[in-house]
């Protein structure tokens, strides 16, 4: 299984494999060092050098470039032989999913540290643990002791878990080729051209892509967990019909579960969290949405992005309340003005730069205008009907059909309505994926 992770990884680009086998050696060296100690001045010694080689490595590959910008010591280290190639390297390709490589092997090392896990004694198991390939990539970002004490149990492959493999992985194929892709290329028309559209399609742009990125990131996670069910591993649910939340704390507690758990035990907890006054917990928010918003991109857009969640879920948090929580249209408009909080802020996640993402904003809430030109030059952004089609059918199955799990669901239906749906998801994927390949959104993390 190790073999085939690193396969799967270096794949891609085979030098990437080797960083994270060094961040792996490092974690697993640095976690049995410091459980040896009773002292513990060495054992935060051993902690803090785990957690900044990680953090280092992290910044030298995906953060380098933006911290230095266009300053004196970007162009010093530029011009010299000895230093350009740190330069360079800022500028290579990021390691696919190596921010969720990176968290997971974090948490490792501080659970061992709080003596909630004992640290692995076999290096190979525990860089299987890092590299495990179902989740590699985009996660979910799995504990150390749920997700051992599964890889190294007796197993022998079961028919049920097969079965239950199989409709996952080909239901989260279906959000993201016949939904996510087909949602992508209108939102992709728009994006590259965005200042020669009319005011609707540019609500339109930011409604479809509120919805592209959640099947794309929803659609990978099921294909995960359908992938390691096929070898009896059971990985933790990424999403939890997070667009039924009435509010935006609600939301981040439906949203990428596993990050957002991971933020709270390592940074919201730690820091303070609800335990010292609101003052403390609003720092703590705001923290813990920045490091998100640095988390999914090194760039002021992505930086605005958590900022403006932080601020939103604050005003939720303090100021709306639970209100009109009990009634049904209540629920309805709290459910409304949630998902229409998230649409807006994703703005700043899909543009290019905040130029960009301003230009969005003034379109969407001022208007259209462009000098010498009217409004009949503007053009105006549509989709084809299969894209409402299948943005219907997975909006609809996954919020108000199915009741849990998508596998256990296709499971409990009859024969002919189970292979009815498979049928259309099949003839989906085949017909409609779309010739353009779109990449995984969160591949880029």
């Amino acid at each position: 299984m190790l073999l085939a992770s690193y396969f799967f990884y270096g794949f891609w680009k085979i030098e990437f494999a080797g960083l994270m086998l060094l961040t792996s050696l490092l974690d697993w060296f640095s976690a049995r060092q410091l459980h040896k100690s009773s002292v513990k001045s060495v054992r935060l010694f051993w902690m803090w050098f785990a957690i900044g080689t990680d953090l280092f490595l992290l910044f030298m590959f995906k953060y380098f470039n933006f911290a230095l910008g266009k300053s004196w010591i970007a162009d010093a280290l530029y011009h010299h032989n000895e230093t350009a190639w740190i330069i360079e390297l800022g500028k290579y390709t990021i390691p696919a999913g190596i921010s969720f490589y990176t968290f997971q092997s974090i948490s490792y090392v501080v659970d061992v540290y709080r003596g909630e896990e004992v640290p692995e004694n076999n290096p190979i198991k525990f860089m299987l643990f890092v590299s495990f390939f179902p989740q590699l990539v985009a996660g979910p970002i799995e504990r150390f002791g749920k997700l051992h004490t599964q890889l190294f149990a007796k197993y022998s492959p079961q028919l049920e878990d097969l079965k239950n493999g199989g409709r996952l992985l080909l239901y989260g194929l279906f959000l993201k080729v016949a939904v996510a892709d087909n949602l992508a290329g209108v939102v992709d028309q728009f994006y590259s051209n965005h200042l020669q559209y009319t005011g609707a399609s540019t609500w339109l742009a930011a409604f479809m892509f509120t919805f592209q990125v959640y099947y794309d990131f929803f659609g990978y996670s099921l294909m995960a967990q359908g992938a390691a069910l096929l070898f009896g591993i059971d990985l933790m649910d990424n999403f939890n019909k997070p667009f039924l939340a009435g509010s935006v704390p609600e939301f981040w507690h439906r949203w990428h579960i596993s990050l957002s758990t991971w933020f709270r035990d390592y940074i919201f907890i730690p820091v303070g969290g609800n335990r010292s006054g609101k003052w403390i917990l609003s720092f703590s928010v705001l923290l813990v949405f920045f490091t998100s918003g640095l988390w999914h991109g090194a760039n002021s857009t992505m930086i605005y992005f958590g900022l403006s969640q932080g601020l939103l879920y604050l005003f939720d948090r303090f100021i709306v309340g639970r209100r009109g929580s009990e009634h049904p249209v209540g629920l309805f408009l709290r459910r409304l003005k949630t998902g229409f909080f998230f649409m807006i802020t994703l703005v700043f996640f899909r543009s290019q730069s905040l130029d960009q993402s301003f230009d969005v904003y003034r379109i969407l809430f001022q208007g259209v205008h462009i000098s010498n030109a009217n409004a009949a030059e503007l053009l105006k952004l549509s989709a084809e009907s299969q894209v409402w089609l299948f943005l219907t059918v997975g909006f609809v199955f996954d919020h108000f059909i199915m009741k849990n799990r998508a596998d256990k669901w296709f499971g409990n239906q009859n024969l002919a309505l189970r292979w009815s749906v498979y049928l259309f998801m099949l003839t989906a994927i085949l017909l409609f994926g779309g010739a353009v390949n779109h990449p995984f959104v969160y591949f880029q993390f």
